[in-house]
């Protein structure tokens, strides 16, 4: 693809202004009589980064200039300033609605503010495709929109830090959702589903060698077809791209560090949303110039990966959720709680959860989470809510609410029946489980909690709530008594309670 870059075509530009001038030709001046707008970095060649007040009126600018560019303000961040989403579509963007229900691509740049490239990279490469008569770039956008995120983290931007204004790696926030700009960030992806984003970061204390690392997403959660479809983008297609334009790759990070496959950050995040992901990284010592001309290179190659294999990446994405929410449907099949497609997960439940029962006030605080992820639950009678794994975004549901997970939310009860959720006849299940994982001292302890919830399971299908409280205090006691003489492993006793606490809830009413 001859990929239009504005800096490079300038002097190609002017001359085709003279022809005009002197042989001037009916239609065509109107077409070529536009100056696309230079961003502040272009204007000072590289000498100054473009600054908050020129990114809003370069944007401004693109957008009066080009039907093709439309932009608004999707948040804002701890002081104030406003982010934005710029959507580029040929020959105008579609409605949101269409975007969503068709394809379309996402650029982030500079969710780290000292890492200033990406954020420079996004807004001339939006400018460019605002303006590019390339046939495969204008067919492309044709088929598809191009999203942009130029500033995804505006305060850390102006004050040249990593963090946002509250000191916060926001890159380290995409499960918890806990800032004002990752829940930006995460209503863009949960609204459009992109089928690429471009996470575009920048090491900062790194002086080359190689110029430009890469990566795909790595958590052993995501969809296999997926994974193997982005790792091939990025080692057999992304590389040898790069490497053409003289700008040498890598891989970035080691096994088990920022590399591995950590729940929180955009790179896997972009994964477990059943979506194809890139990190870029370019070495923040080197010339700026250089620095943003190998972000644009790597986006380049995406987006003529994107071209050449657009069938493909349309099926292998649409094709995940479903293929998701049968693996979360199997038991059988594990969830690793860490590891990564290049180093051995340490922390495995074995046997998976149908799903997971929240109590009220856990179902409010996962509010947020539950919106941006677009979580199905389903009530339980007016006690709770439960989170069943057999959906399309089950790869996030046992990180945010499985105790077992580093960066869990909140502590839900892991349930293995997914058979008439809140009921005696259900916790009776739980117990089952928990006898199985070895969790009693004993066969005599067993025995006598499933007889005190066969008699509850009784009352409540006759709607005694009278005497369904009375034995529910009774299994209380019951399991008080086996957790103050280590009759029950402290785990099993932490649910079984919790959950006699929420059927308690559930008769009151």
């Amino acid at each position: 693809m001859n990929y239009f870059n504005w800096k490079k075509r300038l002097s190609q530009f002017v001359i085709v202004m003279l022809l005009i001038t002197l042989f001037p030709l009916t239609g065509l001046a109107e077409e070529t009589d536009i100056e696309p707008p230079l961003t502040g970095f272009e204007e000072r060649n590289g000498e100054g980064w473009t600054t908050h007040q020129e990114e809003l009126e370069f944007l401004e600018e693109v957008a009066t200039l080009s039907d093709r560019v439309s932009y608004d303000q999707i948040g804002t961040s701890v002081e104030d300033r406003p982010i934005h989403l710029v959507r580029v579509g040929f020959p105008e963007p579609p409605s949101d609605e269409d975007i969503a229900n068709g394809n379309n691509m996402l650029v982030i740049g500079t969710q780290h503010g000292n890492e200033a490239a990406p954020r420079e990279m996004a807004l001339e490469l939006l400018r460019d495709l605002a303006f590019t008569e390339d046939e495969e770039l204008v067919e492309l956008l044709h088929d598809t929109t191009i999203l942009f995120i130029p500033t995804a983290n505006p305060d850390g931007r102006e004050a040249d830090t990593r963090s946002n204004a509250d000191g916060i790696d926001i890159n380290r926030e995409h499960l918890s959702l806990s800032t004002l700009e990752v829940q930006a960030i995460a209503s863009v992806l949960d609204e459009f589903n992109p089928d690429i984003t471009v996470d575009a970061h920048e090491r900062p204390r790194d002086s080359g060698n190689p110029d430009i690392e890469m990566l795909w997403p790595r958590n052993l959660n995501i969809d296999e077809e997926l994974r193997s479809l982005n790792q091939e983008m990025v080692e057999d297609y992304l590389f040898p791209s790069v490497e053409e334009y003289g700008f040498s790759t890598g891989l970035y990070g080691t096994p088990g560090g920022a590399g591995g496959g950590d729940e929180r950050i955009m790179r896997n995040m972009l994964g477990l949303r059943n979506g194809l992901g890139l990190l870029t990284e370019t070495a923040g010592l080197q010339e700026p110039n250089y620095r943003v001309d190998a972000q644009l290179r790597a986006v380049e190659g995406v987006l003529s990966f994107y071209h050449d294999r657009f069938q493909e990446i349309t099926s292998v994405v649409s094709g995940a959720p479903e293929r998701q929410a049968f693996i979360g449907s199997e038991q059988n099949q594990p969830f690793y709680l860490d590891g990564a497609d290049n180093w051995e997960p340490t922390n495995v439940i074995e046997t998976k959860p149908t799903g997971y029962l929240l109590t009220n006030n856990q179902a409010d605080a996962m509010a947020t989470h539950m919106n941006l992820f677009s979580l199905e639950k389903e009530d339980v009678y007016s006690a709770g809510k439960y989170i069943s794994m057999s959906q399309p975004k089950m790869a996030v549901i046992p990180f945010l609410l499985d105790k077992r997970a580093t960066y869990n939310e909140v502590e839900g009860i892991a349930l293995y029946n997914s058979q008439n959720v809140g009921t005696a006849a259900n916790m009776n299940s739980l117990v089952d489980h928990f006898a199985n994982e070895s969790a009693f001292i004993n066969e005599r302890d067993v025995r006598t909690l499933k007889m005190q919830l066969t008699a509850i399971d009784r009352f409540e299908k006759n709607e005694d709530s009278t005497k369904v409280n009375k034995h529910l205090d009774g299994l209380i006691d019951l399991l008080d008594y086996q957790v103050d003489n280590e009759l029950i492993s402290e785990d099993a006793a932490g649910d079984l309670l919790q959950y006699a606490q929420l059927l308690k809830e559930k008769w009151m009413d």
